[in-house]
């Protein structure tokens, strides 16, 4: 995500999501109570702003700030344009939602004076709700120590910290999801020389998986540091487990546990798999940098070519992918190479499919595994 700054992009924010789930059901009654009130309320003035800044209606919107009087202070924050929570700076370009009331987060900055905190002492996030009424989320150790880690990643640049609390009367009126999400401002990074920089080339596509080659250059010749492919889970091996652990479960053989570990196996998302996926991609080309400087390139196919198809799915690893180069200040490109073209000579080279991988060949004598044949294209 780039940031305008005295008219030119020259600024980049990256950001990382801590997910948490609660069950409302297990907070005491008063704050329970509390708690929907807040987000009733809340939500008809943001619903009211939005659909006033939607439809251009300008004498609405200056009533919907009125009604935001009603509100705490620390959550009038997202109606406020000159503040960095305003949550409708680009609404004209949002889609037109579907439903009239919308069910908008609470947002707020975490700090001791803002409408969210946390209390390391007490391993708990520490929400204000209104009226001097305060509700205590506990954390996991392994949060904290997440958000730790995280902030020592891009030290000594300093890190924002912002909670977003949804909840779904709707769809699951017992979940209360929170997201404590980390941003990071930094220069855009530089161009880098390639023969003093760590290459990371990344090859996406959906009917395999990920292919990486990371290497660099040691002053004679490139010399490849590692190579690895990242596939997805095979789908069809986890519903035959799901059904061996229904099974097991119908037999009396641990049934809650084995139905559980049922339910999470069908219900796999490729979403949190491509996520895990790019962020290892980025650790491994951390761990050889050791100071230097990194250019990675993704070869993405062309969005043109993928409409309506099924690779259409591998485009939002693009957003990913920029956005942990944000994270972690290193230099991103995307383009598509040929994989039939020999990078040698140019001519069109023999495919030779095995049983694991699938080696293509040129009659100018190079050969090479097909998932690699992007990566010499780019450094020729």
């Amino acid at each position: 995500m780039g940031t305008k700054r005295n008219g030119k992009r020259d600024v980049v924010e990256g950001f990382r999501v801590l997910t948490l789930q609660y069950n409302l059901n297990e907070l005491p009654l008063e704050q329970r109570e509390r708690l929907v009130k807040l987000f009733r309320e809340y939500r008809a003035v943001t619903t009211l702003y939005f659909w006033s800044k939607k439809l251009g209606l300008e004498e609405s919107a200056k009533q919907a700030l009125e009604r935001a009087e009603e509100l705490p202070s620390y959550r009038r924050k997202a109606l406020d344009e000159g503040s960095p929570l305003y949550a409708f700076s680009e609404v004209e370009k949002m889609a037109r939602p579907r439903k009239h009331v919308l069910k908008l987060p609470l947002t707020d900055a975490l700090h001791p004076n803002n409408g969210a905190h946390i209390d390391e002492e007490k391993s708990k996030l520490m929400v204000h709700l209104g009226d001097r009424k305060c509700l205590g989320l506990p954390l996991p150790e392994r949060a904290l120590c997440w958000l730790k880690k995280k902030e020592d990643e891009v030290k000594p640049l300093k890190v924002s910290k912002t909670v977003r609390i949804q909840w779904r009367e709707d769809k699951n009126p017992e979940a209360l999801k929170v997201q404590i999400i980390l941003k990071v401002k930094r220069p855009r990074p530089p161009r880098p020389d390639p023969k003093k920089s760590v290459l990371c080339f990344v090859d996406i596509n959906s009917a395999y998986g990920v292919a990486v080659v990371i290497a660099s250059f040691d002053g004679e010749r490139v010399c490849v540091h590692e190579t690895l492919k990242l596939r997805p889970p095979n789908r069809g091996r986890r519903l035959k487990e799901a059904a061996r652990q229904q099974r097991a479960a119908a037999h009396g053989s641990k049934p809650n546990v084995n139905y559980a570990l049922a339910r999470l196996t069908t219900k796999f998302d490729s979403e949190g798999w491509k996520k895990k996926a790019i962020a290892e991609i980025f650790k491994r080309a951390l761990k050889y940098a050791k100071g230097k400087s990194i250019w990675m390139i993704f070869d993405i196919p062309d969005l043109r070519k993928l409409r309506n198809s099924y690779l259409q799915k591998t485009l939002s690893v693009r957003k990913i992918a920029e956005n942990l180069a944000n994270w972690y200040g290193v230099y991103i490109t995307f383009r598509c190479y040929s994989l039939r073209r020999c990078p040698i000579c140019g001519r069109e080279m023999e495919e030779l499919k095995t049983t694991r991988t699938r080696i293509v060949r040129c009659e100018c004598g190079f050969y090479e595994d097909r998932d690699y044949i992007p990566f010499h294209h780019w450094l020729k």
